[in-house]
């Protein structure tokens, strides 16, 4: 199901899909799965055609069920920290993003975090993912700079974790082309400000409180920190098992 784009989101309530999915993975005890299925989910919600208003939903925030289902989704994603801030730069919650890469460089700094190739790999995928027309809101929002510190700030923190791979050179173009400051301080007038701001959906985020989701994403690695020993144990028993188990000269 999985490898078929998700089509049971055609048939079925989307929202009520990923809500369900979530909370099961949110009780799961086996982590690693979790984290796999919510790397999954999360490159299905941002790529599949099918899930286009479930995006739009996430993407403006403006309803208290929007919110709801963002936060329901936030806990679960946390088995994946770049599931994780993928899922906060779709929602545009960049000042959010901003403490989330900031534990990411606290968590390494003190050794609980692990910065691997498949993590490296995951964030040069999400790179890929901003250059595409799903995300093009966020980079019309990089015209409004100054407005949008918080957002640059984020993109900036991607660039810096990214070796110097093609990724980086993507990303560090793409934050070469902000626009002179000479005209940043112009006034494009009120219109455009209004058109970017949403007050319906800061009512509706200032309900959020992004302090215990970001207390539950630092709980959530922890459990994955102390997992990781057991795991590697129980690996090398099933290979000590295999080589034990093979036909014997």
């Amino acid at each position: 199901m999985l490898h078929k784009r998700w089509q049971l989101c055609v048939l079925l309530s989307a929202e009520d899909i990923y809500q369900s999915l979530s909370e099961i993975l949110l009780g799961r005890e086996d982590l690693r799965f979790a984290a796999h299925m919510v790397q999954t989910l999360n490159t299905i919600l941002l790529t599949s055609t099918e899930l286009f208003e479930l995006r739009n939903q996430l993407k403006d925030l403006n309803t208290k069920e929007s919110c709801s289902l963002f936060c329901c989704l936030y806990r679960s994603w946390c088995h994946n920290p770049v599931a994780t801030i993928s899922l906060c730069l779709l929602t545009q919650n960049y000042e959010h993003t901003c403490s989330l890469l900031h534990l990411f460089f606290y968590l390494y700094h003190s050794s609980d975090m692990e910065v691997t190739v498949e993590f490296l790999t995951e964030i040069d995928k999400l790179v890929q993912l901003i250059e595409s027309p799903i995300f093009t809101y966020l980079r019309l929002q990089l015209l409004d700079s100054p407005q949008q510190s918080y957002l640059v700030k984020s993109l900036y923190g991607l660039l810096m974790l990214l070796p110097q791979s093609e990724a980086f050179h993507t990303l560090r173009t793409r934050l070469a082309c902000l626009p002179h400051p000479s005209l940043q301080q112009m006034d494009t007038g009120a219109t455009v400000r209004r058109f970017v701001e949403n007050n319906s959906a800061e009512r509706c985020k200032s309900e959020i409180n992004f302090q215990e989701l970001l207390e539950h994403f630092q709980k959530v690695q922890e459990s994955h920190k102390k997992a990781k020993p057991a795991a590697r144990l129980s690996q090398v028993l099933r290979l000590s098992g295999a080589i034990d188990s093979g036909p014997q000269a």
